[in-house]
């Protein structure tokens, strides 16, 4: 049973007094070990703990190593905490800030966001909500088209890297977009099955953002998704059609799409 990913970029603190302490650190065993040892010592809870580690993995040779740390109601101010944390060999430079907000703290250190070493971009539901509803809602069928076509562009693009990284390889390939969806957040790729005999693909996904935006709508609601997939596996099937056969907002377990032949 999978659980939510958590992004470890905001906390909510409340009243809490939370210091986020972004650390450099020699890439070799035990450092960390080092850094938790010393907040132990002083009997400090930690509220999170990520690394921030310059991409690719092969070429570094330090890492940013991040705490949150509840100081609230201690003698220990973050200043001699960071000063504590400095004396360690392995530590090369420490930061160290506060809420910026009343009930927030937030890790305003390191920008943008990328995963793999590619900038990515946050929408939390709010905001991708408006985004999908109120095209539908101004726009109608209209707003169901453009959408559509962002997704077939979107899908382009992902078949173009995903097929460079596998090296022409079909299985490699695959499982490249079934990973490249959940690193995004999008869906969870639960099969895709290739019949390209008959010129066609079938892809299903479990809990598809797009979808759980609506419940008992009656019938499928997708266009960004069933974009994507036309346009990551047109070139496969040597067609655009893509169209959506299950979904969740329907009351189906799942969400289908069949791109290419569909008889």
């Amino acid at each position: 049973m999978s659980s939510p990913r958590e992004l470890p970029y905001a906390v909510e603190c409340g009243d809490k007094e939370l210091y986020l302490f972004s650390l450099k650190v020699l890439d070799i065993p035990g450092a960390l070990k080092q850094v938790l040892e010393i907040v132990a010592s002083y009997g400090l809870n930690l509220v999170s703990v990520y690394s921030n580690s310059p991409y690719p993995l092969r070429e570094r040779q330090q890492a940013d190593i991040n705490l949150v740390v509840d100081l609230t109601n201690k003698p220990l101010s973050a200043e001699q905490l960071a000063k504590s944390i400095e004396l360690l060999g392995v530590v090369k430079n420490v930061i160290y800030y506060g809420k910026q907000l009343p009930d927030m703290l937030v890790d305003e250190h390191h920008f943008p966001v990328t995963i793999m070493g590619e900038r990515a971009i946050i929408y939390r539901e709010p905001g991708y909500r408006e985004m999908i509803l109120g095209i539908k809602r101004e726009l109608g069928t209209g707003g169901d088209a453009i959408l559509y076509r962002i997704g077939l562009n979107i899908g382009r693009g992902i078949w173009k890297k995903v097929k460079e990284l596998a090296k022409g390889d079909l299985k490699l390939t695959v499982e490249h977009i079934k990973y490249r969806v959940l690193q995004n957040g999008t869906s969870r790729v639960k099969e895709i099955i290739l019949e390209l005999d008959a010129g066609r693909v079938v892809v299903r996904l479990e809990d598809n953002y797009e979808c759980s935006l609506v419940k008992n709508y009656g019938k499928p609601f997708s266009n960004l998704h069933r974009g994507m997939f036309a346009g990551i596996f047109s070139e496969l099937t040597g067609s655009e059609l893509s169209i959506e056969t299950k979904c969740i907002a329907a009351g189906d377990p799942y969400c289908e799409f069949i791109i290419g032949e569909t008889d």
